[in-house]
């Protein structure tokens, strides 16, 4: 089995760690700063200051000398928790590219996340045999890709699932750091009552809606079957320009909502299709909107 992954991609994500503007830190020790102060912690070097970081932490007589901003890191580091719930529905999985996306992501947030010493747990949501991966540390970061990888394109089969309700049946009471990744076609109705819920669990979260480019832009054109992948029912329909762009324009407002909710809540927010390559998405698009550094 080809990896999703290669080496290269490998070593630039090893680079990176997780933010979280509220993140509280476990009890395990591990490769990550602690976000409090006390006469207990040890100096340990700088790093170079990024946005977001910790203001009260610049070392100001470094700065005079060198024009550079530098911030102090501490021995005393402890882990956090990282939760991901990745979308498993049909209308996820039976979309080829999409699902092959789905993996890639959660497989490079899983990574980074093991690579740094943090907990980590990964709930594959909305299939009846639902899967749970829980890992910590540095030896399990190569061994959940193959894992990850490994999530059959068969996993939804049966009963239709809401990925929304069986979510919220899964979130756990102290998870700092969570990562949705899901195509967000559901009732807004159900993504609200969600969001609304993780919004009072004083965490940080961050949802990746990922479409198809072919959800986005159809290309259809004319008399064609379509399938519900979550009920897998056709129906026939005539398309032209006119029904494309009335659909297009449903979905852009749809996904506006997603995006305000996320904001109302403090959550972040990322709107991407399968075909933006993987490295653009996680280096450039997370980095950009500060979820990772």
């Amino acid at each position: 089995m080809r990896s999703f992954w290669n080496s290269q991609l490998l070593a630039q994500l090893k680079r990176h760690r997780i933010r979280g503007n509220r993140m509280r830190m476990g009890h395990q020790k591990g490769s990550r700063i602690a976000n409090y102060q006390g006469s207990s912690l040890e100096f340990s070097d700088y790093q170079m200051y990024e946005l977001g970081d910790d203001v009260r932490q610049i070392d100001w007589n470094v700065y005079a000398r060198t024009n550079k901003i530098f911030i102090k890191r501490y021995l005393d580091e402890r882990e956090i928790k990282v939760h991901i719930y990745l979308d498993c529905t049909n209308s996820m999985v039976k979309e080829g590219r999409k699902w092959k996306r789905a993996r890639e992501l959660a497989g490079a947030i899983s990574f980074v996340a093991l690579a740094n010493d943090d907990h980590l747990t990964l709930n594959c949501v909305g299939t009846p045999s639902q899967k749970t991966f829980t890992k910590k540390g540095p030896r399990d970061a190569k061994a959940i890709l193959f894992d990850i990888q490994g999530l059959s394109s068969n996993i939804a089969e049966g009963e239709s699932l809401s990925f929304f309700k069986e979510m919220e049946k899964g979130v756990r009471k102290k998870n700092p750091v969570s990562f949705i990744i899901s195509d967000g076609l559901e009732p807004i109705s159900l993504i609200r009552d969600t969001l609304k819920r993780l919004s009072v669990k004083n965490e940080m979260i961050y949802f990746i809606q990922l479409l198809d480019e072919e959800e986005m832009s159809p290309t259809y054109l004319g008399d064609v079957k379509l399938i519900d992948s979550e009920n897998h029912k056709d129906v026939n329909v005539s398309l032209n320009r006119n029904i494309v762009m009335n659909y297009q324009e449903r979905l852009r407002v749809h996904n506006e909502h997603i995006e305000s909710l996320c904001k109302r809540w403090g959550f972040g927010y990322l709107l991407t299709n399968s075909m933006t390559p993987l490295n653009e998405v996680f280096l450039k698009h997370f980095k950009e909107n500060g979820w990772i550094r």
